[in-house]
């Protein structure tokens, strides 16, 4: 019998600057630990990955995001990028949520591997372990 790698599937739905780095960052270290990592950006969450709210830095964001902004620390995207770097990570986007904006995978941020459903999204998680953040 072939021993299953451990998987993390992991949900973002707020747009809070803390929560999305928080999120990214158990995410990039449990790919880089060996587990595979499947990112299901939805509703709120979405806004901060569209490339007009990135580049403007328009982020909702506490006392902890502030500091984040201040300090320059790498931003959520890099957190992920580095997660697909060194271990294995997918980011997906919400095909109702996006469709519900209006926005199509091209408008967001090049981190998303595609744009996808729930019942896709629940289809890999199979014997994951669910966070939402």
């Amino acid at each position: 019998m072939s021993e299953q790698i451990p998987s993390l599937a992991l949900i973002l739905m707020s747009e809070d600057l803390e929560k999305l780095h928080a999120g990214s960052l158990v995410g990039s270290v449990a790919s880089m630990s060996g587990m595979k990592v499947n990112v299901f950006v939805t509703m709120n969450a979405l806004a901060p990955f569209h490339k007009k709210n990135f580049d403007e830095a328009d982020f909702k964001y506490g006392v902890v995001g502030k500091e984040i902004l201040a300090k320059k620390i790498p931003l959520f995207d890099h957190l992920l990028q580095e997660g697909k770097d060194f271990g294995e990570v997918n980011v997906y986007g919400c095909a109702l949520a996006m469709d519900l904006m209006e926005w199509k995978k091209e408008d967001m941020i090049d981190v998303f591997d595609d744009v996808i459903g729930v019942t896709a999204f629940l289809g890999m998680t199979n014997n994951a372990q669910v966070i939402t953040m």
